[in-house]
């Protein structure tokens, strides 16, 4: 057993919640399936041509391009690294937009449908939560800038 714990490498927790995840995502798979599995085919096979071949190459160059120029511009050593305080609110931002974007860009009628409420208030939110998150990591920055000289 310490052979094999030794082996993967982490605690017999981790391997504990990873087998749960596991299995707890393969529980909503097959109940998806079940329901609508052309759409779920469907959805699937679409979101990885979208991802592969569109989103990735897209995000790849914008980074290679932030980072080439960051690394131009990094000489001083005083200040930090900039770099990570742009990429982590823009993720988080795009992640959000993609998973919410039927109801931002009012594609969808299935949340005023099934709620009964308007989803107008999806872009002024989507907007809201990506200034807080790209204002923390300024702030951040700024706090680590000020620390570093």
């Amino acid at each position: 057993m310490r052979k094999a714990l030794r082996h993967y490498g982490a605690s017999p927790l981790h391997l504990l919640v990873l087998v749960g995840s596991f299995a707890v995502a393969g529980y909503a798979a097959l109940k998806l399936v079940a329901d609508k599995p052309v759409a779920v085919i469907v959805w699937f096979v679409g979101t990885a041509v979208l991802h592969d071949l569109i989103l990735l190459p897209l995000y790849v160059l914008a980074d290679r391009g932030i980072r080439r120029r960051a690394l131009s511009r990094d000489d001083d050593d005083a200040a930090p690294p900039w770099l990570n305080y742009v990429r982590f609110p823009t993720a988080i931002s795009a992640v959000l937009l993609l998973v919410f974007l039927p109801s931002i860009a009012r594609l969808s009628g299935v949340y005023a449908a099934t709620t009964g409420l308007s989803a107008n208030p999806y872009l002024l939110h989507w907007l809201a939560i990506t200034g807080v998150l790209f204002l923390i990591s300024a702030v951040l920055y700024a706090i680590r800038t000020r620390r570093r000289r």
